[in-house]
C-alpha cells in the first residue's frame, strides 16, 4: 500500500516501526475496517444480553444459582465502571432472575445476533491477512457456532473457579498457617482470569477464524498490540466519560448504551488492526527474506 515501501522492507529502528505501522493504517483504511467494525459492534450490543442470559443459566444448570451471581459480580468488576453502570441493573436482573426455558432461547438468539458478529470479525481478518475464503457456508457457520459457545462455556468454567478462589485461600492457610484466606476474593482474581480470557480469545480469533492457519510467530504481535491496546482504550475511555463525557446531554436515557455501543466499536476496530500489524510485519519478513 505505502507509496514508497523501502523503509517498511529495509528500515532500521523508529523507521521500520513507523513504515509498520503506516502500513498497517492504509491497509486497515483500504479494507473497510470501520464498517465492519461497525457491524461487530452493533451485533456485539445486539447478543449482550442473550448471552448473558444463556451463560447464567447454563451456569446453574452445571452448578448453582449462587454461582451464578458470584459470575456475575465478575462479569461487572472486569468493565469500565462508566460503561457498565448505567445497564448494571439490568445484567444483573437478566443474569439472577429465574426464566423457565431460557436456556434453548438463549442459544438461540445469542447464536443468531452473535454469529454475525463473528462473521465480522472473520471477515476482517480474512481482509486483514489477504485470505480469500474458500471454506463452505456450512462450515463457516460451524466454526463461527462453536466459538460462540465455547465462550460461554469459557465463563462457566470462570464460574467454576470463582466458587473455588475462597477454597484455595484455605488451602494456601493450611500450608501457610500465616495466609489469611479471606484475601482471596473475586477481585484479586479478576485481572489475571480477565487477561487470561482476553489473550486466549484474541489468539483463537487469529487462529480459526481466517480462512488459512497462520503460525504463532506470525500472530503474537498482533495479538499483544490488541490486547494492550485494549486495556488503555478501557482505561481511557472511562477515564473520558467519567470525567468529560457529554453522552447524556446528546441521549438522555440512551447514553449508556451508546457509550457501550462506541467502545465496543474502537475495541473491534482495534482487534481488526491487530491483524493488519501482523500482516505489515510479515510482509517486511518476506522482503527481507527475498533480499538476502
Amino acid at each position: 500500500m505505502s507509496e514508497n515501501p523501502d523503509e517498511l522492507f529495509h528500515g532500521k529502528g523508529w523507521r521500520a516501526a513507523r513504515a509498520v505501522l503506516r502500513e498497517a493504517i492504509l491497509r486497515l483504511w483500504n479494507d473497510d475496517a470501520f464498517g465492519l467494525a461497525g457491524n461487530v459492534a452493533f451485533r456485539a450490543l445486539l447478543a449482550l444480553f442473550p448471552f448473558l442470559i444463556f451463560t447464567s443459566a447454563l451456569t446453574a444448570f452445571v452448578g448453582d444459582r449462587s454461582m451464578a451471581n458470584d459470575l456475575v459480580d465478575f462479569l461487572i468488576a472486569i468493565v469500565p465502571p462508566p460503561l457498565i453502570e448505567p445497564i448494571v441493573s439490568e445484567v444483573e436482573q437478566v443474569m439472577t432472575v429465574p426464566r423457565g426455558g431460557v436456556l434453548s432461547i438463549g442459544i438461540l438468539l445469542t447464536i443468531w445476533f452473535a454469529v454475525g458478529g463473528v462473521d465480522g470479525v472473520r471477515v476482517g481478518l480474512n481482509r486483514a491477512y489477504g485470505i480469500r475464503e474458500t471454506r463452505s457456508t456450512v462450515t463457516l457457520y460451524g466454526v463461527q457456532i462453536a466459538m460462540v459457545i465455547l465462550a460461554g462455556l469459557v465463563l462457566v468454567l470462570v464460574g467454576y473457579l470463582l466458587v473455588l478462589a475462597p477454597r484455595a485461600g484455605s488451602w494456601l492457610h493450611a500450608f501457610f498457617p500465616g495466609f489469611e484466606p479471606e484475601s482471596v476474593t473475586v477481585r484479586l482474581v479478576r485481572f489475571p482470569v480477565s487477561a487470561t480470557i482476553f489473550v486466549i480469545a484474541l489468539f483463537a480469533a487469529h487462529v480459526w477464524l481466517p480462512a488459512r492457519r497462520t503460525t504463532f510467530t506470525n500472530i503474537w504481535p498482533g495479538v499483544v498490540f490488541t490486547a494492550t491496546a485494549w486495556t488503555l482504550l478501557a482505561t481511557a475511555f472511562s477515564f473520558y466519560v467519567g470525567s468529560f463525557g457529554t453522552y447524556a446531554s446528546y441521549y438522555a436515557g440512551m447514553a449508556g448504551i451508546i457509550a457501550a455501543l462506541y467502545f465496543m466499536y474502537l475495541a473491534a476496530l482495534l482487534l481488526i488492526f491487530g491483524g493488519e500489524l501482523n500482516r505489515a510485519l510479515r510482509i517486511r519478513r518476506l522482503a527481507r527474506v527475498l533480499s538476502n
